[in-house]
């Protein structure tokens, strides 16, 4: 009985509606999150061969660690130039502690600088959007041995 009060509203009338309430709506959900944009800079020391192979994110040998950098990186070009990245960035230290970063995309491994997509992240990077700048600081090829400076930007919640 309590139906027939409901006013028929016809496809194109519906849809209006829900347009207005869409527009109405989704304005005060973006409003109650404020993004945060945070800069990290580390080095990251890739030993590919030997007794200690790792890859381990921190500034000197003798520094204490923040992190580590996991996952897995292929030849991804004819020529064997550029490399496609998969990584997770695990924080292991004080303000980021079980936080983690996930980075993807190309790294054209032999250029200086090279910049990947932060993809996605958890902890304290929720809803991350972001990018990563490598710059390679020192080859040691004998020794299989690099260090990369890595710039993340990123913006979160």
């Amino acid at each position: 009985m309590a139906l027939k009060f409901i006013p028929k509203l016809s496809a194109p009338s519906m849809f209006f509606v829900m347009v207005v309430l869409a527009m109405t709506t989704f304005p005060a959900i973006q409003a109650t999150h404020e993004f945060k944009e945070t800069h990290l800079s580390f080095y990251a020391h890739d030993f590919l061969s030997g007794p200690n192979i790792t890859d381990v994110a921190f500034a000197d040998l003798k520094s204490a660690s923040v992190g580590r950098i996991q996952g897995m990186f292929m030849v991804s070009s004819l020529d064997g130039r550029n490399a496609y990245d998969m990584l997770s960035i695990v924080f292991t230290n004080k303000k980021y502690n079980g936080s983690t970063l996930q980075i993807q995309g190309i790294d054209k491994q032999f250029e200086q600088y090279r910049e990947l997509s932060v993809v996605s992240g958890a902890g304290n990077f929720r809803f991350v959007q972001g990018y990563i700048t490598y710059k390679t600081v020192f080859v040691d090829l004998p020794n299989a041995y690099f260090v990369t400076q890595c710039n993340v930007t990123v913006r979160h919640y």
